[in-house]
């Protein structure tokens, strides 16, 4: 499990003893500077994720690979690495007829300066070692709520979501119809793409959803219908698009205008 310290950026300075507690003991470490709860601590081949942090010599573990298992102390002075593997990667490391398995987390940066290391882009990604020959693989996470939310973590969403045909705005005698719409397009097939039109009144102060009311209707639809415009003038109106596994756009305000 060496390999992971040479393409992960986190610091693995000093050395360490386990009890057999879960409770380990640093000697110049900087557990509380360099790791964070829920990263993997390896020591001695074995991999432990960290469940608490007291101080920069002092945190608690448990074994990464089997919930439960009972821990073996490991005397002071050993060697350790820390590492990001998302939780349920470690199984990754298991497959027979491989002299060695590592499953590395790293950026562009990492990668440029590690390129011996097997990993083939940056990302999660398990190499398998089988004498001079290495086999990459991509691990993929296949929902962003199993993603650790580190600050240095990137989330991809399934969809991404734009709007082509923005809101205009609309000036007409006062009395009369009006409609706003909002075109919008989604990368990715599948789903459903669901509106909200708000409204800001007077043009001022907060946008509040508009129900199906009074003068509105149509408000969770991609064009808004107000049926009489009167006493509605400076009023604003956008749209807010959204669809599952997206991140909401909202549109540009259109000002309603009565002459």
């Amino acid at each position: 499990m060496s390999g992971w310290g040479k393409a992960d950026d986190k610091t693995s300075a000093g050395s360490i003893a386990l009890a057999t507690t879960g409770v380990v003991t640093g000697n110049s470490t900087a557990f509380t500077t360099a790791a964070a709860v829920g990263d993997i601590l390896t020591a001695n081949s074995i991999d432990f994720r960290i469940t608490a942090i007291a101080s920069n010599t002092s945190c608690t573990v448990v074994n990464a690979d089997t919930a439960g298992a009972a821990i073996a102390a490991i005397g002071a002075g050993e060697n350790y690495t820390l590492s990001e593997k998302p939780s349920g990667m470690i199984a990754a490391n298991s497959v027979t007829g491989f002299t060695s398995e590592t499953v590395f987390g790293v950026d562009e940066n990492e990668m440029a300066a590690n390129k011996a290391v097997g990993a083939g882009h940056a990302g999660w990604v398990h190499v398998r070692t089988n004498g001079t020959r290495k086999i990459s693989e991509t691990l993929v996470a296949l929902s962003k709520n199993g993603i650790t939310g580190d600050a240095e973590d990137t989330e991809f969403e399934d969809f991404l979501l734009s709007i082509t045909t923005q809101p205009a705005d609309s000036t007409k005698a006062a009395g009369q119809a009006e409609t706003f719409t909002v075109v919008a397009a989604s990368t990715g097939t599948g789903g459903t793409i669901t509106f909200q039109w708000q409204l800001q009144t007077g043009g001022t102060g907060d946008f509040t959803n508009i129900s199906n009311a009074g003068v509105y209707t149509t408000a969770t639809t991609a064009t808004l219908n107000i049926s009489d415009n009167t006493g509605l003038t400076t009023n604003k109106y956008r749209c807010v698009v959204s669809k599952t596994g997206a991140d909401d756009v909202t549109s540009d305000a259109a000002t309603l205008t009565t002459s």
